[in-house]
């Protein structure tokens, strides 16, 4: 049975979508018409940031993250659930100090009026990866951590 496409997967494939074809054009434009898009290679770094954040949160939504899977391999069963369990209050603390990291760095990006090189847009926009994603990325290891505690 396939499993529907997470809302972080469809963010992740539309903007892969986006990357390549930016880098598309720069080659073509590099290339065959002997100039540079400068605000696509830009923009491409941004959107990397956006997919690897959401990438970290599909996978724990599907439980491909490295995780402790290693050691709980080695583990009587009765301690996987619970190395598992702490697992997750690490990743949720992980993803707090994050969260709130990137909360301060966003804030300083708005009161100091900072803006991308080639684009000239806000960068608290670009920097509006880290905290929305840590927030998914919380909300994801609480379900999954929910789902473990109730057998599913």
């Amino acid at each position: 049975m396939k499993k529907s496409m997470l809302i972080e997967e469809r963010i992740i494939a539309v903007l892969l979508c986006i990357m390549v074809l930016m880098v598309f054009a720069q080659i073509l434009s590099r290339y065959i018409f002997h100039t540079s898009l400068s605000h696509t290679e830009e923009l491409v770094r941004y959107f990397f940031v956006w997919v690897t954040f959401f990438g970290i949160s599909a996978a724990v939504a599907r439980k491909k993250h490295p995780s402790v899977a290693i050691a709980t391999s080695f583990l009587p069963e009765k301690f996987v659930k619970w190395t598992r369990i702490a697992s997750g209050v690490c990743a949720v603390l992980f993803a707090a100090v994050i969260l709130f990291t990137g909360v301060r760095v966003v804030l300083l990006q708005v009161r100091t009026h900072q803006t991308t090189a080639a684009l000239g847009m806000p960068m608290w926009i670009m920097g509006l990866a880290i905290p929305v994603c840590a927030l998914v990325l919380i909300t994801r290891v609480i379900l999954s951590g929910y789902k473990l505690w109730n057998g599913r």
